[in-house]
């Protein structure tokens, strides 16, 4: 999957954060977006994943309504379980794998546990859980490690790999950079690719 950024531009106020902003991604295996907070990089997968329209300029390659997208925050429900949350975006004939998306995550034991009874870690493992089981042609992921030790990271990211699926990804740990197929160093705001 190649996807190419045209002449992007988008600004908050009159902060430009996109500004003619041109790229050609290869999105294959794992990708690894880093860079300052605060540079782009959010505004860049909101744009991909069709949920922020740029001001002006063109997105080709990716079909928004088939990309599964992780937002930096949770957006857990409290009253529905690991497992319903898994469940939530499971088509009928897929149910049957809701277990097999816990493990990817390493919840296998907190099934019945709700969002208030874990630990950080195991809520961001959560949501990326959903996301993965929401599937899609790209999972664009916004920090997906947050809280998460690094050892348990490299292991998911390992299965990540392991399903196929195109994975774009904003981290700015250092193992995780390591461990993905191509790292792409941005800087700004404006966004700009650095090398």
């Amino acid at each position: 999957m190649t996807v190419c950024l045209q002449e992007l531009c988008l600004s908050y106020g009159s902060k430009p954060v996109l500004d003619h902003f041109c790229l050609e991604l290869s999105c294959h295996g794992l990708t690894a977006l880093t860079g300052p907070s605060g540079c782009g990089k959010t505004t860049l997968l909101r744009v991909l994943a069709g949920l922020t329209r740029p001001a002006s300029g063109q997105v080709e390659g990716v079909d928004p309504t088939h990309t599964a997208f992780l937002f930096q925050e949770n957006r857990l429900l409290p009253w529905r379980t690991v497992e319903q949350h898994i469940l939530d975006v499971l088509p009928r004939e897929r149910r049957g794998q809701a277990r097999d998306y816990l493990a990817l995550a390493e919840l296998e034991g907190e099934s019945s546990a709700r969002p208030a009874n874990l630990s950080g870690g195991m809520a961001r493992r959560l949501a990326l859980a959903r996301c993965v089981a929401l599937g899609g042609d790209l999972l664009i992921l916004d920090e997906p490690f947050s809280g998460v030790d690094q050892a348990r990271a490299l292991r998911i990211l390992h299965r990540l790999r392991q399903r196929g699926a195109p994975v774009l990804l904003v981290s700015h740990e250092p193992a995780i950079l390591a461990a993905c197929d191509r790292v792409l160093r941005f800087d700004g705001p404006p966004l700009s690719l650095v090398d």
